[in-house]
């Protein structure tokens, strides 16, 4: 069956000397088309139940902000005006990408205190945040981005509103929450100490905190017990407590640590990722990340003796971007700031001073942009001055990752230089970094936080020594808790751990792991780990900072899903409680006691007891069984650490040689960061060769990779890796081997690669692709595979660094899948921050700092502007009440291209429809362009005619990439024949595929998704000989594949 379509058709044949055969053959396919009875059920009973909706002819039809099948998941914005209700995700566990907005709002209580109430909460760590806003939009003070499992608490909203927003990503589904709420109510009632005015707890005599719920001494309890427990009495304000015990309140006996919330005048803003340092007794923090719409002063003192903040007032014109997850450290007279997030976007590598005396900023250092030597960029580093320079341990920088390498600052010369280079440790970010003296000299600990390994984030529960004198790393015992974002302190000879964030989404984790209220303390003589009791709840915070006086530790600010402000004083047992030798030995309660002359004493390292303990403290190795607990891991140690090289390390049982810092250790602990461990005397090297080069399976993306000289980046079995030099050359001679076997053994011709062209070898780093941080539009960072967008910062991230990045809920929103065109142009507009993008109602109430005003025409047209539940942000001095749409949108919404109608509901109500759209558009509110057109037509665009060369009928209504009818015909426009196949289509005419004499052809139309439009196929053949021949061709069209046989 041939048929010819006018405009496409070939020259008619001719048989002539030179004859060329063309052979049409036009394909007529045909498709199976289903009929479905379009008629609902009228069975009015549901198989589920419908939570939050109604059941109508079987199935559930939602209330306004829920979906799903059962109407159980919540989406898109409710208003809540009840005097007291309650809030949820749904009754089961909440949906992947979740987007529910709550406003509460009552007008007739206005200006009433809002009180507030998590009742049970449980949401991914990191990932799935509540947020709460102080008034009808998030524009007024964010109060909480409340994630991970929070206990029962109650916050106030004083402006008498709150908006409630919800995000979830697309990875895990919890439990959810429950949230309620009342007006007219402070939290906790004041805990019955207080009245609730203006919305804040006034409270009665003797009690003070937001809450009213710390009990203090006052004038009239002089000499009395007032809340002094155990015997205690106020004296001067203060509680004064028998010889037993201590703490602001004597509740704690001495032979256990105690933790005080310290009273303070406290109206400063909450903050995390700060910076603290104390001189004398004032402790100095500056920078950190904030809520919005707070009022943040920076710098600002804690005055431990008086117990109170005080801003600081800065000179001169020049100060430094805010920033958080920095570095302060104090040389002299002045206070020097490196690193951190500034304009909560760029990590940055300036270096600030401030004069302590004159209280003035001066940069030190500007950007520097070259990786090849420092200063580097880095966030979520740690910073410690030894003698006149600062050195610098790891972080985060935007193009390298994780930096492993030391950064060393000379404050008299002004000059930077990297540290050991050859031990083979990786970088870290956030985690924790200690300086103590031994007498060997100067030695860094670097504990936990979250590193590059094993080809993805893990967070560790490492401990490494840096050696000063030598740069030297060695590995010291694991705490077995992983950890980021907490803080170690030194007190007592002990590094003390307070905190942080343990959720690592590789793993289950249990509930209390995001914020972590414990207290960990390891032994730097013993080289043991042992936890400290608590019992304070409050604690479970991270991003908080820590700083130790000669007795007492200091915790300040951090995040739990609120921003916090409170100050913790750390006290620990005094050894003077302890009267036998046992009892001395056994505190431990952040402190480390010695029994000597009939008295137990606080331990100094500098202080010799006697000859065994003498002997312990200069090896910095227990010899004295008295001194530290007898456990198997510390003999172990205490074997191991006696060797000092390979050979008589590999002679002793159970040790094993790391010739990456040149330690031995037991044979069943790990090298610095795995590295391997040697524990046979045939691998120890009779001569002190130099270390081997950094392994390059260490370095995770290109740049870090090619800064290594003897690595370069390559796509293995298509994935990008590190590898070294040899390695690809051997690669690409298997590649280009294997590749001449199959043409010589074949008649096919060589083909072209299908991974991406090679990188050349060598350190230049404009081969690599662009690192995520220098994409600033969301379309440019979709584009590359490892990147992804937040609308809510307009930053292009790494993936490795997206929960690293927004530890604090900063970003509302993510889009990530590395796509191309359509796909992630429509990904970056639904989920944009810039209103303006947003060309419906619906999509523009998805952003919760979005609104919708209406043009009046009742056709649907409008804009997307910023605004709260009460208007625009920037009104318009045109603006009428009744255009502002926050909770609800306007009927109909026509988009422009039609009228709105009013029809008969099927439940008796009025329903407002769609007339017949115009303008070429379809779709129940003509938000689609007809067959023949595309674009996109909301809110008052237009559709225009397919631009197709006559080669298709139909095209991509949104994006005009035409529906090409003939097989090889392709191209947006059906502009380009496809490989093998001939022709002009440009002109109107097909694309020809040649058929060989002598061959079987198989074409199977619809096997692919770019054929799924084709209707025919057009072939020609040009025969061997000028002669006559018969052409007979057997063909069927089975399940639409055509096979064509051909013989001369």
């Amino acid at each position: 069956m041939f048929s010819a379509h006018s405009g496409r058709c070939p020259l008619p044949f001719q048989w002539t000397s030179s004859i060329i055969t063309f052979l049409l053959i036009p394909l007529l396919v045909f498709a199976n088309q289903a009929s479905f009875d379009l008629e609902k059920s009228l069975s009015t009973s549901c198989d589920r139940h419908c939570y939050n909706g109604v059941c109508l002819n079987g199935s559930c039809v939602c209330s306004k902000g829920w979906v799903g099948s059962q109407c159980d998941h919540c989406y898109g914005r409710i208003k809540l005006t009840e005097n007291q209700s309650q809030l949820i995700d749904g009754p089961l566990d909440y949906s992947s990408s979740s987007k529910c907005t709550w406003v509460i709002e009552n007008e007739k209580k206005s200006g009433a205190p809002l009180n507030i109430k998590l009742e049970n909460f449980q949401t991914e760590c990191g990932w799935d945040f509540v947020y709460i806003y102080d008034g009808d939009g998030v524009y007024g003070e964010q109060l909480a981005a409340f994630c991970g499992e929070q206990e029962v608490q109650e916050l106030s909203a004083p402006s008498g509103k709150a908006l409630i927003y919800f995000f979830s990503d697309l990875a895990m589904n919890l439990n959810g929450f429950n949230i309620s709420y009342e007006f007219n109510k402070c939290p906790y009632n004041c805990n019955s100490h207080g009245v609730c005015e203006n919305s804040k707890c006034k409270c009665m005599h003797g009690f003070t905190g937001a809450y009213c719920e710390m009990r203090i001494c006052t004038e009239e309890d002089e000499g009395k017990p007032g809340p002094c427990l155990h015997g205690g009495v106020c004296k001067s304000s203060r509680c004064s407590c028998t010889a037993s015990y201590h703490g602001d309140t004597c509740q704690s006996p001495k032979a256990r640590s105690v933790w005080d919330r310290v009273p303070t005048n406290n109206t400063l803003a909450g903050r995390a990722s700060h910076t603290s340092v104390i001189i004398d007794d004032a402790i100095w923090s500056v920078g950190g990340e904030h809520f919005s719409g707070v009022h943040f002063e920076d710098p600002v003192v804690y005055n431990i003796t008086s117990r109170t903040w005080t801003p600081i007032a800065v000179e001169g014109k020049l100060k430094p971007p805010a920033r958080f997850d920095h570095t302060l450290v104090r040389y002299k007279t002045k206070l020097f700031m490196f690193g951190g997030v500034i304009d909560r976007r760029n990590i940055t590598s300036a270096l600030w001073s401030f004069d302590l005396h004159s209280r003035e900023w001066k940069k030190e250092g500007g950007d520097n942009t070259d990786l090849m030597v420092p200063p580097l960029s880095v966030a979520g580093h740690t910073a410690h001055v030894i003698g006149s320079e600062m050195y610098i341990f790891f972080g985060y920088h935007p193009e390298i990752g994780f930096v492993h390498n030391v950064q060393i600052y000379n404050f008299e010369t002004g000059r930077w230089r990297f540290g050991n280079t050859k031990d083979q440790v990786y970088g870290r970010f956030r985690h924790s970094s200690v300086h103590y003296k031994m007498d060997s000299g100067d030695a860094i600990l670097v504990y936990g936080g979250t590193m590059w390994s094993n080809s993805q984030n893990n967070l560790t529960d490492s401990l490494m020594k840096y050696d000063i004198k030598h740069e030297k790393w060695t590995n010291l015992p694991p705490s077995g808790v992983q950890l980021f974002l907490h803080t170690a302190t030194v007190l007592n000879g002990l590094m003390i751990v307070v905190g942080g964030n343990g959720y690592n989404i590789s793993e289950s984790r249990t509930k209390q792991e995001c914020f972590s209220a414990m207290v960990q303390a390891y032994d730097i003589a013993c080289k043991q780990w042992f936890n400290i009791s608590t019992g304070a709840s409050q604690l479970r915070r991270y991003g908080h900072t820590a700083v130790a006086t000669s007795n007492e530790l200091y915790i300040l600010g951090g995040f739990n899903g609120r921003m916090l402000n409170d100050v913790w004083r750390f006290t620990p047992a005094e050894c003077s409680s302890a009267t036998r030798p046992e009892d001395c030995r056994s505190l431990a309660d952040g402190v480390k006691c010695v029994f000597a002359n009939h008295a137990c004493v606080k331990f100094d390292p500098f202080v010799s007891y006697k000859q065994s303990f003498l002997s312990f403290v200069k090896n910095e190795s227990p010899k004295s069984m008295s001194e530290c607990r007898n456990t198997a891991l510390r003999q172990a140690l205490q074997v191991c650490d006696e060797q000092n090289d390979c050979m008589s390390c590999i002679s002793e049982p159970g040790c094993g040689w790391c010739p990456s810092g040149d330690q031995c250790l037991p044979n069943d602990g790990e090298c610095v960061d795995g590295q391997v461990m040697l524990t046979t005397w045939e691998k120890c090297s009779l001569t002190r060769d130099p270390p081997p080069p950094r392994p390059c399976g260490m370095a995770n993306d290109c740049r870090s990779c090619k800064l290594l000289a003897h690595c370069n980046w390559y796509t293995v079995e298509g994935k990008p890796t590190c590898i070294p030099l040899e390695d690809e050359i051997l690669l690409r001679k298997e590649q280009l081997d294997r590749e001449l076997d199959r043409v010589a053994s074949s008649s096919l011709p060589l083909r072209l690669p299908t991974t991406p062209p090679p990188i050349p070898p060598g350190q230049n780093l404009s081969y690599c692709p662009l690192p995520c941080s220098s994409l600033h539009t969301c379309t440019q960072c979709l584009q590359e595979q490892k990147c992804m967008w937040c609308p809510s910062t307009n930053r292009c991230i790494n993936m490795e660094a997206y929960a690293l990045s927004f530890a604090y809920g900063q970003c509302h929103s993510w889009v990530a899948g590395h796509a191309h065109g359509f796909a992630f142009s429509k990904s970056c507009r639904i989920e944009s921050s810039n209103c303006s993008a947003h060309k419906t109602c619906a999509e523009c109430q998805l952003s919760p700092e979005c609104g919708w005003l209406d043009d009046g025409s009742h056709t649907g047209l409008g804009n997307c502007t910023q605004g709260s539940a009460q208007g625009p942000l920037n009104p318009s001095k045109n603006f009428r009440p009744e255009q502002w749409y926050f909770i609800d949108c306007p009927a109909c919404q026509c988009n422009g291209h039609s009228m709105c109608n009013e029809t008969r509901h099927t439940l008796g109500g009025i329903q407002e429809v769609c007339g017949e759209c115009q303008d070429n558009t379809m779709g129940k509110h003509c938000e689609l362009c007809a067959p023949g057109y595309f674009g996109d037509p909301r809110n008052g665009d237009h559709c225009k005619p397919c631009q197709c060369n006559g080669q298709a009928d139909t095209c991509d209504n949104f994006t005009g990439a035409c529906h090409c009818r003939t097989k090889g015909v392709t191209g947006n426009e059906c502009d380009r024949c496809e490989q093998k196949y001939y022709g002009q289509p440009r002109n109107g005419t097909p694309c020809y595929y040649e058929l060989s004499v002598d061959f079987i052809f198989t074409f199977k139309l619809k096997n692919e998704d770019k054929d799924k439009h084709a209707t025919e196929i057009y072939l020609f053949s040009i025969p061997h000989k000028v002669i006559m021949f018969l052409m007979s061709i057997a063909w069927a069209v089975i399940h639409l594949i055509a096979s064509v046989v051909l013989y001369e």
